[in-house]
């Protein structure tokens, strides 16, 4: 896959992956008391994400973590023209 569609693989992904982690903060289910230790692991991967990206199973990697996000959030449910 070329770089340019490489990245906008890679910034969809983010969008989707923020949204989630934004609608568990507005449930109330990440708060003070976790969003240390969540929001590090969340940083972490939102920064390694344009190099992980390049590997070849990352879709497929990047595809099975939304989709257990979603069965966390059910933001798909929430948004159905957006889901995954």
């Amino acid at each position: 896959m070329d770089p340019k569609r490489r990245r906008a693989l890679s910034d969809f992904y983010r969008e989707e992956f923020v949204r989630h982690l934004q609608l568990l903060e507005n449930h109330g289910l990440l708060h003070a008391g976790n969003r240390g230790t969540v929001g590090h692991a969340c940083d972490r991967f939102l920064s390694d994400l344009d190099r992980v990206c390049w590997r070849a199973d990352f879709p497929i990697v990047a595809e099975s973590l939304l989709q257990n996000l979603d069965t966390l959030t059910h933001l798909s449910e929430l948004e159905p023209h957006r889901g995954h």
